[in-house]
């Protein structure tokens, strides 16, 4: 009878009083935690929070998240794993940010719980700024150089990466091919040479100009090559390589030398 009474009590007080008790309970559990006694009596004295807050109505209704964008609803609310009426006091802050933590996209997570009965989280998702082409697979690589642990099928706008080492060089690379800004937008592709130096790839993967840069000062090179584009229109030219290796040196490929060179080797064939 007594523990009776004591529910139609606290059922009586408001949300907020309610949650003052439960936060004085939780610092005395925190206080008893590396004691003899709290290991005996942790699941009473747990039960007891958590059946308070039921009584007090502090229960959950709501989960407001904010900042999702790259992750997939189905896998927040697994790493979540909560249900709609449990104690609010129920919830495992720091677990379930490690669980949402380890989720591809998350950068960072913040979590609280939001008296009487709301939980709120707050994401802040990796940027993805290109796409790592490896051993047969597509991975974002975001803005500090790291891959994300997802697959993709499509490059959505972003310079396809190829390389062994290439994730962690990327940022730099971006950063001084974004230098040059109406050149950087003709960049498909970047392959990683011997994991010394890059290739460019503009206007197409496929069938695009190739740019070779130099394993030193790659940024001096590249905007050589904005400058040559804009005062003699190389790039406007009919060719499929531009060699930018050597400083005092330019090596171009024509579209017409390739032809030949495939005339050459079928006939070879033949």
């Amino acid at each position: 009878m007594r523990g009776l009474n004591l529910r139609k009590k606290i059922k009586q007080f408001s949300p907020f009083l309610a949650a003052f008790i439960l936060l004085c309970s939780a610092i005395l559990i925190v206080g008893l935690f590396h004691s003899s006694f709290y290991a005996e009596k942790k699941e009473s004295l747990t039960f007891f929070i958590h059946n308070t807050a039921l009584s007090a109505d502090l229960r959950l209704t709501e989960v407001y998240v904010r900042g999702r964008d790259k992750t997939p609803a189905k896998e927040l609310l697994e790493a979540l794993n909560v249900e709609r009426g449990m104690p609010i006091t129920a919830i495992d802050i720091q677990a379930t940010r490690e669980k949402i933590q380890r989720l591809p996209w998350v950068k960072t997570v913040h979590i609280e719980r939001r008296f009487p009965h709301i939980l709120y989280i707050r994401l802040t998702e990796r940027t993805a700024i290109a796409v790592w082409q490896h051993k047969g697979v597509y991975r974002p690589i975001d803005s500090e150089g790291q891959p994300i642990e997802t697959f993709v099928k499509k490059l959505n706008g972003l310079p396809l990466i190829v390389g062994a080492d290439a994730p962690e060089k990327t940022p730099e690379l971006l950063n001084f091919l974004s230098q040059e800004p109406e050149l950087r937008a003709r960049v498909k592709a970047a392959i990683r040479i011997s994991q010394r130096r890059w290739d460019i790839l503009l206007d197409d993967i496929e069938n695009g100009i190739t740019v070779r840069l130099p394993e030193k000062a790659p940024e001096a090179a590249w905007g050589r090559l904005a400058n040559l584009d804009r005062t003699q229109q190389l790039l406007s030219r009919k060719i499929t390589m531009v060699d930018l290796r050597q400083p005092d040196k330019l090596v171009v490929r024509l579209e017409e030398d390739v032809l030949k060179d495939k005339k050459r080797n079928k006939a070879k064939k033949s």
